[in-house]
């Protein structure tokens, strides 16, 4: 009799923990997507933005769940297509730069013209400490000028593409399409390094060394 009992207890038991386990998978919640692929620094638009029902178990920790907290605010990486939006990955204000880091206070922000082979073969990102090197170029510059460290330890505060855009990998360039090139590294200097830095651009081949962090 008391053998009939405890196997009544666990089958109640264990049929209370079937039945939670799936409610818990059956409850639904919404979540905030991107519509379409986005690059920073363009703001949210309405149209840049979806609801997606998820269960409750695979909603992620900090994911939108109203698309009102999103418009209007800027995502500080870009987003694809389907990705979740999450609340600390956007901007209420647009960075200076597409790479989402601001100028610090009392620098400058000068973009040096350098190529892929120029600039570690391309593998200079945004956030890096970087030495920047001026290599003259023969008939532009002074016979007696020699190869300059022209500064040391500066941070890069973007990669611009030749069209002027910030280079990021867009979606058509993660799923294989064409990227466009490098064309210019941004990066923050002191006043007086910004002129002769300007001074060397119409003479030099600059040349960026990546350093540790």
């Amino acid at each position: 009799m008391i053998g009939r009992r405890v196997l009544l207890a666990l089958a109640i038991v264990s049929g209370a923990a079937s039945g939670a386990l799936y409610l818990a998978a059956a409850q639904r919640v919404d979540v905030v997507v991107a519509a379409r692929d986005v690059d920073p620094p363009r703001p949210l638009g309405a149209d840049d933005l979806a609801i997606r029902s998820v269960s409750a178990d695979l909603s992620p920790e900090g994911a939108l769940a109203a698309i009102d907290g999103a418009i209007g605010r800027t995502p500080s990486a870009p987003l694809l297509r389907g990705q979740i939006v999450f609340g600390r990955a956007l901007l209420d204000d647009a960075p200076a730069f597409g790479s989402g880091i601001s100028l610090p206070l009392g620098m400058r922000a000068v973009a040096l013209p350098v190529t892929a082979a120029e600039a570690v073969g391309g593998t200079v990102r945004p956030g890096a400490t970087v030495d920047v090197l001026a290599v003259p170029i023969q008939g532009r510059a002074p016979p007696e000028r020699t190869t300059e460290l022209l500064a040391s330890g500066v941070l890069v505060l973007d990669v611009r593409s030749e069209s002027g855009v910030p280079l990021t990998e867009s979606a058509s360039a993660a799923l294989g399409g064409a990227r466009d090139r490098i064309g210019s590294v941004v990066i923050a200097v002191r006043a007086a390094d910004a002129l002769w830095l300007a001074d060397r651009i119409a003479t030099s081949t600059f040349v960026i060394a990546l350093g540790a962090p």
